[in-house]
């Protein structure tokens, strides 16, 4: 209850729950968001209240929240939104919301913006009126402390066993620093997807080849975080979440071999996109004078770009920006190295762009294709004044 408005969080849901309202928990593509859905259905299921979930398709509808998703959540008698790893960016969307008659209560934990969305209740470490003491909770994570508030205190051990194994997937495949209260999580998180009872997870770790191995954050960050992730990368994220909500072993075991299949299929794709934008840095990039790399093509997958941006901005050590054009619109990742706040250089830029949101190390982004060259001009303009020669030499934190 140190979150900022988990009173009024908590009060809400259980009104939803007494009046049966329709609730929709909207989630994002990635495995944290993936996570954090799937936790909060379980959560409503054991209770004996049936929730609904919303996932955008990443290739029609972007990255967060959108109208249209509001619309057709309105279509079907929705009452109240709660948002999971994602909303704190989404103002004018929350006001349509509003608009609408319907409640959103929004959990997030990336960075806040000068303005706030104007919903029902704002849960997100990173505000600045926030006074709860550990601030770089995964997303999941915060979905986790909304499932404790709303626990009875006698049955907060129960809730821990059945919920810490999701925990720790999600917050280890987010790169959440395991520091502070993620270790916690993850530590006994691990004890939990070491004998999990999930369904979906067991067919997971099996066609992954993991049953005889004892799972630590290596075989989640490398081996079956990409699995899940692919899904919302080449296929539907729902694909992800109905395999953390599966019932049988049969049904589960044949999501898990569609997951897998497709990751090598994303693979595929993520080395091809790496090659040409390597090609292009030869061609087109002055590292010398260039902080920030930032490189386009029509031809790359916007699914796939997220994690060739980590490559090329592992291999140059410097932040770096793909992006993937499509119908003149330009839809990019962005990955930052050691300690450049890369989300303070792109606030920067903000005017510039359709969509933005993200952290420290990592963001979304869309802009309108015609702009991207001066994008690129302005970015590292910009990042003159934040980025030094020596924070582009590689370390090892130890």
């Amino acid at each position: 209850y140190l979150l900022k408005d988990m009173d009024k969080a908590v009060n809400r849901i259980q009104k939803a729950i007494e009046n049966k309202e329709n609730i929709w928990i909207y989630g994002d593509y990635d495995v944290d968001g993936i996570t954090s859905v799937s936790l909060l259905l379980h959560y409503f299921k054991s209770i004996g209240f049936e929730a609904k979930y919303y996932i955008p398709d990443r290739f029609e509808e972007g990255y967060g929240i959108n109208c249209d998703a509001i619309d057709y959540i309105k279509s079907q008698e929705g009452n109240l939104i709660i948002s999971v790893d994602c909303g704190i960016t989404s103002i004018k969307e929350v006001d349509y919301a509003n608009s609408l008659g319907i409640d959103f209560i929004i959990t997030d934990h990336h960075q806040c913006q000068e303005e706030m969305p104007n919903a029902f209740a704002v849960l997100n470490p990173k505000r600045k009126d926030c006074s709860y003491p550990f601030d770089m909770l995964a997303g999941v994570g915060i979905a986790f402390k909304l499932v404790q508030a709303l626990t009875p205190s006698d049955m907060m051990e129960e809730i821990c066993n059945r919920y810490l194994d999701i925990v720790a997937l999600g917050t280890v495949a987010d790169v959440a620093p395991i520091i502070g209260e993620n270790r916690i999580l993850v530590k006994y998180g691990l004890d939990r997807l070491n004998e999990t009872d999930n369904v979906g997870l067991k067919a997971l770790i099996d066609i992954c080849g993991l049953s005889d191995k004892k799972i630590n954050t290596g075989y989640i960050g490398f081996v079956l975080a990409p699995k899940i992730n692919a899904a919302g990368r080449i296929l539907n994220a729902s694909l992800g979440v109905k395999l953390l909500l599966s019932e049988t072993f049969d049904e589960a075991i044949n999501i898990a071999k569609d997951l897998y299949d497709n990751n090598v299929a994303r693979q595929d794709i993520e080395k091809q996109i790496v090659y040409e934008a390597e090609v292009q840095i030869k061609e087109k990039v002055d590292l010398e004078k260039d902080k920030v790399i930032v490189l386009s093509s029509e031809k790359w997958h916007s699914g796939v770009i997220g994690i060739a941006a980590s490559r090329i901005a592992e291999k140059y050590y410097r932040p770096t920006v793909l992006i993937g054009i499509e119908d003149g619109i330009g839809k990019g990742s962005v990955r930052s190295v050691g300690n450049i706040n890369i989300f303070d250089i792109l606030y920067e830029c903000k005017d510039m762009f359709i969509k933005f949101g993200g952290h420290a190390q990592a963001a979304g982004l869309s802009i309108p294709a015609l702009d991207i060259d001066e994008f690129r001009k302005k970015i590292n303009t910009i990042a003159n004044s934040h980025i030094k020669k020596v924070d582009l030499i590689p370390f090892v934190d130890i």
